[in-house]
């Protein structure tokens, strides 16, 4: 019996190994092409764009694409895989050699474990230094021969004091700080009391300054331009990079160091912490993906049934990815904790997919 179980471990291992790899390829290739079309044109627009510029592209968005697809790859092999065991009568044999329920998913659970642990490693080595190269080389039109990226940030929307700042981006270079066409609304309580637009911020000398700003009175509708002006706020560069950090394009070490320097600053860092327990809790969905398709494998042998029994084996993991996006989003509002927002789908189709198996265990 020691002598079966080896054998069909090793052969269920390899089939949905291989399954997997095939699905996760045919997804990203899929992928990459419709992300490719979408962004080509901006690439090629830039100066001195090649067919390299095409490639390096390719090369920073994959790893992105293969870890986000990696749990939907893997429910879809374990689907198929099991699918086509019960089609072939295997699992029955099996069952009928005495193996449990738990046994003939022992392998797949196996190789789920393998793929969440590299899941991980992939993520955290891979997949975020190519978002923030890809992020610093979008943010700058896609030129070619860019300089080192420092620390960058886009899209920068944030309100401090009694200012609302915005920035098309942001980069720091050993002690310099620049952002890119900033527009700063100054309230007096609900009301926007002035509006400044300017083409740079710079942080020089423990001090702001704007250049080439322009004065917007709404109240007098008049425009009073300068060239270079002392920007009167008090926030230092680093708090506004830890308010504007992105959690999918930065490492965790750097991640937990901007939570605690926000912590420091007294401000609220659930969102933060959300994300932070998001980037664990994302590659553990894979551990519970073989109990969510196991109806896939077990029951009456009929064509009808066995589709039927297919789709709601990917009904329930795709369900899983919509909660888990629910749960941390709302963890990012601050609606949840930072641990329910992360863990609490994990917990709660781990408890349905535990349910799944007994009762595939008393037929």
């Amino acid at each position: 019996m020691k002598l079966i179980d080896g054998v069909f471990t090793v052969y269920v291992g390899k089939l949905l190994l291989v399954r997997f790899l095939l699905l996760l390829s045919v997804i990203t290739i899929i992928w990459q092409m419709l992300d490719l079309l979408n962004y080509s044109d901006n690439i090629m627009a830039a100066e001195s764009a090649t067919a390299n510029s095409l490639l390096y592209y390719v090369s920073l968005s994959a790893p992105q694409i293969i870890s986000q697809f990696i749990p939907f790859a893997a429910l879809l092999s374990i689907v198929f895989t099991l699918t086509s065991l019960s089609m072939s009568s295997e699992i029955t044999i099996m069952r009928a050699a005495g193996m449990s329920v738990n046994r003939v998913l022992f392998p797949i659970g196996l190789v789920c474990l393998f793929i969440a642990v590299a899941h991980f490693a992939f993520q955290e080595f891979m997949a975020v230094g190519s978002a923030q190269r890809l992020e610093y080389w979008r943010a700058n039109g896609y030129e070619k021969d860019l300089p080192p990226s420092g620390t960058s940030r886009t899209d920068i929307r944030l309100s401090f004091e009694n200012s609302f700042i915005e920035a098309k981006s942001a980069r720091r270079n050993a002690n310099k700080t620049t952002l890119n066409d900033v527009t700063i609304y100054t309230r007096e309580g609900a009301l926007i009391e002035e509006v400044m637009i300017a083409d740079t911020a710079l942080y020089e000398n423990e001090q702001w300054y704007l250049e080439n700003v322009r004065h917007l009175d709404p109240n007098t509708q008049q425009v009073i331009t300068n060239s270079r002006e002392k920007w009167a706020v008090d926030f230092k560069p680093e708090f506004l990079f830890s308010l504007t950090l992105n959690p999918d394009r930065t490492s965790l070490r750097e991640l937990r160091d901007k939570i605690n320097q926000l912590r420091n600053d007294q401000v609220e860092t659930r969102s933060e912490m959300t994300s932070f327990l998001g980037r664990f809790s994302r590659p553990l969905a894979t551990l519970i993906m073989p109990l969510l398709g196991a109806i896939a494998g077990f029951g009456i042998h009929r064509q009808g049934v066995m589709l039927a029994r297919a789709i709601n084996g990917s009904v329930l993991g795709f369900s899983y990815f919509v909660a888990e996006n629910i749960s941390l989003a709302l963890g990012k509002l601050g609606v949840l904790p930072a641990i329910i927002g992360a863990f609490f789908p994990f917990l709660l189709f781990l408890v349905v997919g535990f349910a799944i198996v007994l009762a595939m265990e008393s037929k």
